[in-house]
């Protein structure tokens, strides 16, 4: 993907968080950390609109169905702990 440089005014807060995670080493730079923020919105946007789209044309799901995908998720997420744990990860 190409950049180009642009000048921005911030929240101070978003500013220092941006600055204290170039600082605990979890962005490259400030403008990484905006970047991905600005990504992760814009990833966001793209799921509620999927959920939208399925929504109308499969209708709200029930109670039934949300604890299925429920108890599904954790199931995944439990095989997926003890395979983690198995492969000497603690």
């Amino acid at each position: 993907m190409s950049t180009r440089k642009v000048s921005l005014t911030l929240p101070e807060e978003l500013v220092v968080r941006a600055e204290n995670a170039v600082k605990a080493g979890q962005a490259r730079s400030v403008s990484a950390y905006i970047a991905a923020v600005a990504g992760s919105g814009e990833a966001r946007a793209t799921v509620d609109e999927i959920i939208a789209r399925w929504r109308g044309e499969h209708g709200e799901p029930t109670a039934a169905e949300l604890a299925d995908a429920e108890a599904r998720t954790r199931a995944l997420f439990d095989r997926a702990d003890r395979a983690h744990r198995a492969h000497g990860a603690a």
